[in-house]
């Protein structure tokens, strides 16, 4: 079943889909159309569930919600063509997010289902229980939750806030200040900056890269891991320390080592 609507620019997108798949499809034009359809195998349950869903558009505001089934969701592949840089506020309990394109603030609520962001362009909000998220580009705050998932993003230019009880983070490019805290899992920062790096991990290892000519004052502890920091003594710093980097693990290793140069997405002055 589609629907399809003319709108004026970006929208703002509410999306609710139990189970199944979303894919957002941004594009250089003013037109919304929304696909609903069985994911996998068409089965009555499945069309019922498509009739009964909720699909509008007013003022600018996109809604979409499937209903949720009694003990079992069925599963929906949700398709949604929208203007480029729309905001979308997505909730699933196990179905995936797929985006390709640009999309302006991005929040996402998730069971057990994956995300996968292309660029965000304002923030990233993204909370788990169990579902792993990746994004190449988001150009503000990035800011993450989860029970046991894994983070993954190519550059962030905002601050970034993730807190996990179990998982792994890899921020290729930190323009700005990072805060992170784990329970179990490894971090890893291609290249920071500037202001504060502040990672917390009781079983974990952490790798910090610091920009090139980058000044930065280092506070590090491994109970039982290694540490060790390949940065230059001296540089052309001066002593002023552009960077504070502050990295604890109970049982992992720390390793502080030079960003390669021209690491970063955003591009850095």
């Amino acid at each position: 079943m589609e629907w399809s609507f003319a709108g004026v620019g970006p929208v703002q997108a509410d999306v609710e889909v139990p189970a199944g798949e979303v894919e957002l499809k941004p594009v250089e034009d003013n037109q919304v159309v929304v696909s609903l359809e069985p994911w996998g195998r068409s089965d009555q349950k499945a069309e019922e569930v498509i009739a009964a869903s909720e699909v509008s558009f007013d003022a600018g505001r996109l809604r979409v919600r499937v209903p949720q089934r009694p003990f079992r969701s069925t599963e929906i592949r949700c398709t949604i063509v929208l203007p480029t840089r729309s905001s979308v506020r997505a909730k699933t309990a196990s179905a995936d997010v797929e985006a390709h394109g640009t999309l302006g603030d991005f929040t996402v609520v998730v069971a057990s289902g994956d995300v996968s962001l292309e660029r965000i362009e304002g923030e990233l909000s993204f909370t788990s229980a169990s579902g792993d998220l990746s994004c190449e580009v988001v150009t503000g705050r990035l800011k993450a939750k989860g029970a046991s998932s894994d983070v993954s993003v190519t550059a962030v230019g905002g601050p970034v806030d993730v807190t996990l009880a179990s998982g792994d983070v890899s921020i290729g490019d930190a323009a700005t200040s990072v805060k992170v805290a784990t329970a179990s899992g490894d971090f890893a920062l291609g290249c920071a900056h500037e202001g504060e790096v502040r990672i917390k991990s009781a079983s974990g290892d952490i790798t910090v890269g610091v920009a090139p000519g980058v000044g930065a004052y280092l506070d590090v502890m491994s109970i039982s891991g290694e540490m060790s920091c390949e940065l230059p003594v001296e540089g052309s710093g001066q002593g002023s320390a552009q960077l504070s980097i502050s990295c604890q693990t109970m049982s992992g290793d720390v390793r502080i080592r030079s960003a390669a140069v021209g690491a970063g997405s955003l591009g850095h002055d």
